[in-house]
């Protein structure tokens, strides 16, 4: 077993960020290794926790994953560390449908057997901590387990008034009270959308950060906070580490414009045999050489259009990249950003509102390199833009049954390819993208396939003339050759 805690609060906007972040300078002082894992779907939490000192990062959701299987893909996120720290989403127990608390930071704290911490905004409050304390507390207590809550910081606090409050709540609820913060514009993170701005956004974010530390150094019962981490009961999991060398180079754009990426997806995708190569369309960078196959996350690309726009030479790289044939997947503004290029049918513009925004389960109606019809996977859509076509490859159910048509699986527009020797194209569509961002653990094969697709797709282009000796590739439709086999 290792330190654990899980850090939650009973609404967003309580600043249960600004906490985690300070929590995680003072455990980087006292610990080698640090991880911090954020509960839900969350992208830009995890981008602040590795702005951190490297803090390893990324996701725990148990909409996306049956327990078991997440606390594995957990266990592997924080393997070779000393400390973990969870950041819950949203108020403790909001669930992936509204009444439920499944997929909570609750149910995740309950399945980890990990202690919590409650981050409470005392601003105008006094007494009714108190009840609003227990009634979390009590909520879903069973067999005298308080609900996993073990302590609480005040937000918002002053010196004086936790010294008068911090003793009527151990009394009043007898759980520990490890610390306040003061509020303090030096060192708040401000908001944007329904998320964080990205670090990288962020004017002053190191120095806010050095501020932050210096106060929660005084304020913070880091002590404390280490103590509870201790009587964490989850079980832990082995790092995959792949020895073999990689047997296929996949590109992924990388930068401040598309940072929406899951690090149990690209775990995976190495553990499958991939080595990825990052690069940046925003720095004008093209796509790496060698690589194979294309990997395109989301992000805030409407942010920079002016630099995308200008990056000529990555623009090219990219588009002729995929106009020779090479498997591409893109999500959210990795799918605007080829609509953008010219290579997918479809203008786009910002509807000012969140559109399709949420969990969903995505069921394959049209065979691709990533899948076959009939084949699900889990996701999330977060996106305040639309477009004029949005695709119609898979059927996107929310766990309310709403459901709508997503996801274009394409040939680039307009575009000439070679056949390979059975008179066909490697991929008759060898573009994936659309709004959705998939969760590759909740169906490791889709991994395993991007990765074939790669793999076939390197086969086809050394061998001259064409594929020859075929293999039977799942992931070839024209069931050409791949020189190394398919995994």
């Amino acid at each position: 077993m290792k330190p654990c805690v899980v850090v939650s609060a009973p609404s967003s906007s309580t600043g249960k960020t600004t906490v985690v972040c300070a929590i995680l300078q003072l455990l980087c002082r006292r610990f080698k290794n640090v991880a911090a894992v954020k509960v839900g779907p969350d992208f830009i939490d995890p981008l602040f926790h590795r702005y951190i000192g490297g803090v390893r990062s990324g996701n725990i959701d148990l909409f996306f994953t049956e327990d078991k299987r997440a606390v594995d893909v957990f266990g592997r996120t924080t393997a070779d560390s000393d400390f973990v720290v969870v950041e819950g989403a949203m108020g403790y127990y909001d669930g992936s449908s509204f009444g439920s608390d499944k997929a909570s930071t609750f149910d995740v704290a309950k399945t980890l057997g990990a202690p919590v911490v409650l981050v409470l905004d005392v601003k105008g409050k006094a007494l009714s901590l108190c009840a609003e304390i227990n009634g979390f507390a009590t909520f879903r207590e069973q067999d005298g387990n308080r609900s996993m809550i073990r302590g609480v910081v005040l937000n918002r606090c002053s010196k004086m008034l936790y010294e008068r409050l911090a003793p009527v709540i151990k009394s009043e609820c007898g759980v520990e009270v490890l610390g306040y913060l003061e509020q303090n514009p030096e060192f708040e993170i401000p908001s944007r959308h329904l998320g964080l701005m990205t670090p990288e956004s962020m004017t002053g974010l190191k120095e806010k950060l050095a501020v932050l530390c210096s106060f929660a150094e005084k304020t913070l019962d880091i002590d404390g906070i280490i103590s509870l981490a201790n009587a964490a009961n989850y079980l832990e999991s082995a790092r995959i580490e792949r020895k073999e060398p990689p047997l296929v180079k996949i590109a992924v754009a990388r930068d401040e414009a598309f940072c929406f990426y899951y690090n149990e997806n690209l775990a995976l995708l190495e553990e499958c045999g991939a080595e990825l190569c990052f690069f940046s369309p925003l720095k004008n960078e093209p796509v790496p050489a060698g690589a194979s196959a294309l990997y395109i996350g989301g992000g805030y690309p409407q942010l920079f259009p002016t630099e995308l726009t200008e990056s000529r030479i990555a623009a090219a790289s990219i588009k002729a990249f995929a106009r020779r044939g090479c498997p591409v997947f893109a999500e959210c503004g990795g799918f605007l950003y080829l609509q953008l290029l010219g290579l997918l049918h479809g203008s786009f513009e910002n509807k000012k509102h969140l559109v399709r925004f949420g969990y969903i389960e995505l069921t394959c109606t049209e065979d691709n390199f990533l899948c076959k019809r009939g084949d699900k996977i889990r996701g999330h859509e977060f996106h305040y833009f639309d477009t004029t076509e949005n695709g119609e490859a898979f059927e996107a159910v929310k766990p309310d049954g709403r459901n709508w048509k997503c996801i274009q699986v394409s040939a680039p527009v307009d575009t000439m390819r070679a056949a390979c020797c059975s008179g066909k194209p490697l991929f008759d569509k060898n573009i994936v993208a659309g709004f959705p961002h998939l969760y590759f653990p909740s169906n490791p094969d889709i991994a395993r396939n991007f990765v074939n697709a790669a793999i076939a797709f390197d086969s086809y282009k050394t061998v001259a003339g064409g594929c020859g000796g075929c293999s039977k590739c799942a992931s070839c439709p024209s069931a050409g050759s791949c020189k190394k086999g398919g995994l």
